[in-house]
């Protein structure tokens, strides 16, 4: 029966008993030391909640918009179809559009804000992947109030900022799509007139070869087999009382003339007011926030009483081992 080995080595014994011996050591230096620790700590509390109790806090309000719904586009979406069509974009591209230019808008103030002397934080983020056209907007003040306030306005700055600029556009538009309408119009009318001014040419070439033929009375039993050709034939009588009649008769329009006119008209129909209500949805509108962003006190406290517990610990440890040396 093989004995069982107790032999150690005697190197890692000693080392063992002096760590144990050091770290007792250390243990008996702290707690004499405790009230030169106690100072630490409490001076160090002290300078925390000082640094607490006055640092500047800062609120974050914060709101989640969406897409603007129909309703806050349809005049605009009304507009386009008279302007364009059966070319005019539809309902969900329009919130889309709308949507999209108000987050550029949102970005670009809030790239301002970060640029000024005194710096302010609006920012903007999705709120979750699998809906990117919901945003969650924050914005951090100096109280909750205040907070909330500044945020509603910015948002309703960016809002009305792009709502101009849409409108704006609008606006060229209309005026734009008018004059092509009149343009249009204009063009239709002189080729109608054109169009008169050479029937009326033919009529009178027919009545100068019948006046000169000597062709007072028809010579035809039925008119309907006249033609440019034989308008002579009808004799001088009629293609006098012709000429007379179609002189005075309205320029012949077709149906494009009228239907530009109608569309002009429906054009010049389009009112100012209101014709685009809002670039984006609440879904949550700016809160009144309940709990600062900072100083957290009760964290400060707690941090400062570690590091004042550990500084006097070090400053302990230090001079007793320079006192020892």
């Amino acid at each position: 029966m093989m004995s069982k080995d107790t032999n150690a080595a005697p190197g890692s014994t000693e080392r063992t008993q002096t760590e144990q011996i050091d770290l007792i050591d250390i243990i008996q230096q702290l707690w004499a030391g405790k009230l030169i620790i106690s100072i630490f700590v409490i001076i160090c509390v002290v300078l925390g909640a000082a640094y607490a109790f006055t640092a500047q806090e800062k609120w974050s309000s914060v709101a989640i918009v969406t897409l603007p719904d129909s309703g806050q586009v349809a005049v605009y979406s009304q507009a386009q179809n008279i302007l364009y069509p059966g070319v005019a974009p539809t309902v969900s591209s329009i919130q889309s559009s709308f949507f999209d230019r108000f987050k550029g808008g949102l970005a670009a103030l809030s790239l301002q804000l970060q640029n000024q002397k005194i710096k302010e934080y609006l920012t903007s983020a999705p709120l979750n992947r699998d809906q990117p056209d919901q945003i969650e907007i924050s914005y951090t003040g100096d109280s909750a109030t205040e907070a909330q306030s500044k945020l509603k306005t910015y948002l309703a700055k960016v809002d009305s900022n792009i709502v101009s600029a849409i409108d704006g556009d609008l606006t060229a538009n209309i005026h734009s799509r008018t004059q092509e309408l009149k343009e249009s119009i204009a063009s239709l009318e002189k080729v109608a007139q054109e169009k008169k001014n050479d029937r009326l040419t033919m009529l009178n070439q027919a009545l100068t070869i019948a006046q000169h033929s000597n062709i007072e009375k028809p010579m035809l039993n039925n008119s309907t087999g006249v033609t440019d050709d034989t308008l002579f034939a009808l004799g001088t009588d009629a293609l006098t009382a012709m000429i007379s009649n179609y002189k005075n008769a309205p320029i012949p329009l077709g149906e494009d003339y009228y239907s530009t006119v109608q569309n002009l008209l429906a054009v010049q129909s389009l009112s100012d007011d209101k014709r685009i209500i809002s670039t984006f949805r609440y879904i949550m509108k700016p809160n009144v926030p309940v709990s600062k962003d900072s100083p957290k006190r009760a964290i400060i406290l707690i941090i400062s009483a570690i590091l004042g517990a550990l500084l006097g610990s070090a400053f302990l440890l230090t001079k007793n081992t320079l006192k020892t040396r």
